[in-house]
């Protein structure tokens, strides 16, 4: 079974979103962590009591490593004042010194990075040389002396093992039908747990307007040109853990595609992501953030950061990869009537 892995090339786009700010289905608008971060972080103080005149800017980090892939670009920004919009790169923080380091089993160092400023990206902070790969089961350390302040930021990950797609059931697929995408994987283990965790995130190959799956359509146009396609393009799932996939005798597991991660109709990237513990935490307890509970705004409890001397994640996950054609049923549109998509004959 042909496994496109981490070693295949992807879009920019893809690298750099396959974590975002999931949500449980394709039709809410995707928006980048750092954004959800700005926006959390100005709740919170109004949690608080300060007034306006009392706010304090946070700094914002958000950062991934990704096993057997090169190391992701660090973005460093602050959060701004309820009155103002946020705006990345006018918030973001240039001149800082990051460093990535390596750790032995003993919590020695091994090895260390210096990540420098991108040059035309303020508060991106990239490392250019290829041969520099994210090992598996590993430590990390990210490091960060601020500008002026020498205030220091830092957080570590142990970074899931690889793992590889043994078997799937189709290449292509009738929306919505019983024959739904069954994957069966490899497990990616991590040292001191008993499962794995995952997310789903799907990239459309073909996203055309004309191409939208009936969810995704209504959506897109009750937004009266809030979303656009882009927002889109790329979609994720919640996390899921071990009830939401099949053990098998051989020790893999079988994972069924949800059909709700699907935007377009067409030819789609999907993305299975095993998650560290840092991520796990953040995004488990960011739903909370985004309203899946039923607490009153005075109650709402921060997000799991794993962050010291700033808000936001460094994370890290291993991925594989799986492109798949989904087809309009009966080559007919479907329909949304009520909560139901129909498709076919029964949509006519």
């Amino acid at each position: 079974m042909e496994d496109r892995g981490a070693d295949e090339p992807t879009s920019r786009r893809a690298d750099e979103s396959t974590i975002l700010l999931l949500r449980p289905h394709v039709h809410t608008s995707i928006r980048p962590l750092v954004f959800f971060l700005v926006l959390l972080g100005l709740a919170l103080s109004a949690c608080d009591g300060a007034g306006p005149g009392d706010f304090e800017a946070d700094y914002v980090l958000e950062a991934y490593l990704i096993a057997g892939e090169r190391l992701q670009p660090v973005r460093l920004s602050r959060t701004a004042p309820v009155n103002q919009r946020y705006d990345f790169t006018a918030l973001a923080v240039r001149g800082a010194s990051v460093r990535l380091s390596l750790l032995a089993a003993d919590g020695s160092v091994e090895t260390t990075y210096s990540i420098p400023d991108a040059p035309d990206e303020p508060g991106v902070y990239r490392v250019h040389d290829p041969g520099v790969r994210v090992l598996s089961l590993r430590t990390y350390r990210l490091e960060i002396t601020l500008p002026g302040t020498g205030e220091r930021i830092s957080a570590v990950t142990v970074v899931p093992d690889t793992f590889s797609v043994v078997a799937a059931n189709a290449r292509e697929v009738v929306f919505q039908s019983t024959a739904q995408l069954e994957l069966t994987l490899t497990r990616s283990t991590s040292p001191g747990r008993q499962q794995s965790y995952y997310t789903f995130v799907t990239e459309a190959l073909d996203a055309r307007e004309e191409q939208l799956t009936p969810l995704a359509k209504a959506f897109f146009e009750n937004q009266e040109g809030e979303v656009t396609l882009e927002d889109l393009r790329v979609s994720g799932s919640p996390v899921l853990n071990e009830a939401n996939y099949d053990p098998n005798p051989d020790g893999t597991i079988t994972i069924k595609y949800p059909w709700l991660a699907v935007a377009f109709f067409g030819p789609n990237r999907l993305f299975v992501n095993a998650l560290d513990d840092n991520l796990y935490d953040y995004l488990r307890s960011q739903s909370v953030q985004q309203g899946g509970s039923t607490f009153s705004p005075g109650e709402i409890p921060n997000p799991i950061e794993h962050v010291e001397g700033a808000r936001g994640v460094f994370g890290s996950y291993a991925r594989v990869s799986y492109e798949l054609v989904v087809l309009r049923p009966d080559g007919s549109d479907c329909v949304v009537i009520g909560e139901q998509v129909v498709c076919g004959a029964a949509a006519r």
